[in-house]
């Protein structure tokens, strides 16, 4: 027989040498050696106490029915655990049957679970707990919720462990909620995410509009009767994005319409982003506040308008977000009264437009025709002033001309008389003669001269041959 718990052994201790030889091990605390789990039982029979040898030989003996032995766990419970505890835990399920019963957990820091028990809330103290639970909170005790309980241990032969409700400390929840929301914006921070959305430019006017929300939102049937009109007018077009609000697969799918919107926006061109969902209980809006929704409305490639809750109800989103509004209608009262005003303002400013324009052509009018006749009366003082101004240059030019006539004649004449001196006549007039060779060409050198054997020597009035 394999012992399945630890079993300590009535050994003397001149026989300690032998137990320890067979594999028992000493327990220091208890000064006491003991069977480890997993071992043989029959080698330290000699040992054992008489009630675990007496069921080692013969089990059945002093065994004990499932009840003896839960009577047992119960009367020691009752003995260990007979006080009040404050237990924290998080509400993982509740349902009402006349009572309220509960499915509480805890985890350890990763997230994993650890512990969980059942949680019973009679019907005589629940309604004075929930109603005190819902006027301090806003919120009706829900599953996801951390909470503080004071409870009695209870454990029962047939229905098993479970913990007996009888008070709750609604502070620790408010406590737990803020604190929650202050973890998660100190991470948005730490990313540099916080403002990033609020940092987007504001739109200014709205033709395409991106609305992510629950498929049976409240709320979401006011919000399209009033979109339906603004699309019948083709003022603004609407897109519809669904995605669970609360339940467990927000945390999947809000993040994901958000992702969708922003492929989207690379072709529709939306406007802003519209985040909507009507009035509900506070601890279903409060499922909202988690840090990869709040992120995926900070990092939004366009303006995030939110709308969630009613007038008293505020969450993390609302101060991401671009522009908050307290509910879907005042949303949509935001989009409608944002194109109206543009229309008033571009009614305004064509009528301005219209005005400015024909006082500008008045006026261009009038200066133009003070224009015309300062033109016409400087044009005739210039015409004036500029024949005076042709009459002088043309004298001016007339004196010009004739004195450059006089000068080329001068000019003329005294290059004329030049050209003359230069005439082989008029040279030889003047007492000089030619010489020539016998080919009729001029000599005019001594050594040229010198060459020739004969010379002709041209005078005025004849020719002499000569012999060198």
């Amino acid at each position: 027989m394999i012992s399945e718990e630890p079993i300590f052994l009535d050994c003397p201790f001149s026989e300690k040498d032998e137990a320890k030889q067979l594999g028992a091990k000493f327990d220091w605390a208890k000064k006491k050696w003991f069977i480890p789990v997993d071992l043989e039982i029959e080698p330290f029979t000699k040992w054992l106490p008489k009630t675990v040898a007496a069921t080692t030989e013969n089990p059945d003996e002093d065994s004990l029915t499932l009840n003896d032995l839960l009577l047992s766990v119960q009367q020691t419970i009752a003995a260990r655990y007979n006080d009040r505890y404050w237990v924290r835990a998080e509400v993982v399920n509740v349902s009402e049957n006349l009572h309220v019963y509960m499915e509480l957990s805890d985890y350890d820091s990763d997230g994993n679970e650890v512990a969980k028990a059942r949680a019973t809330l009679w019907n005589h103290r629940a309604d004075a707990l929930l109603e005190r639970f819902f006027d301090a909170t806003g919120m009706s005790f829900k599953a996801g919720l951390k909470v503080l309980l004071q409870v009695r241990v209870e454990f029962h032969p047939r229905y098993g462990f479970s913990l007996d409700v009888l008070d709750i400390d609604p502070n620790f929840t408010l406590g737990e909620m803020e604190a929650k929301l202050n973890r998660i914006r100190e991470r948005l921070k730490k990313a540099g995410l916080y403002n990033k959305n609020q940092q987007v430019a504001t739109a200014t006017d709205f033709c395409k509009v991106a609305v992510i929300a629950p498929p049976q939102a409240a709320g979401l049937g006011d919000f399209k009767s009033q979109a339906e009109k603004l699309e019948a007018a083709l003022l603004c077009e609407f897109q519809y994005y669904r995605a669970s609000f609360q339940g467990k697969n927000t945390l999947i799918e809000v993040p994901a319409a958000f992702d969708l919107v922003n492929q989207d926006h690379q072709t529709e061109q939306f406007d802003a982003v519209v985040m909507i969902r009507g009035g509900g209980p506070k601890a279903d809006l409060f499922q909202l506040n988690e840090y990869e929704i709040a992120k995926a409305v900070c990092t939004a490639q366009l303006p995030v308008i939110v709308g969630i809750g009613h007038e008293r109800d505020k969450i993390l989103l609302d101060e991401v977000a671009n522009h908050a509004c307290h509910t879907p209608s005042l949303v949509i009262s935001h989009i409608a009264n944002t194109i109206i005003q543009n229309a008033r303002n571009a009614k305004q400013d064509w009528q301005t437009v219209v005005q400015l324009a024909a006082e500008i052509l008045h006026s261009a009018k009038a200066d133009n025709e003070r224009l015309n006749a300062q033109i016409r009366e400087q044009s005739v003082r210039l015409l004036g002033e500029q024949r005076k101004k042709i009459a002088t240059l043309m004298q001016e030019v007339k004196n010009a001309s004739q004195n450059q006539l006089n000068q080329a004649r001068h000019q003329t004449k005294f290059l004329m008389e030049q050209v003359l001196l230069g005439d082989p006549k008029m040279i030889l007039n003047r007492g000089y003669a030619i010489v020539r060779n016998r080919q009729n060409k001029v000599i005019t050198s001594f050594a040229a001269a010198q060459q020739e054997k004969s010379l002709v020597i041209e005078f005025k009035d004849g020719r002499v041959a000569c012999k060198i």
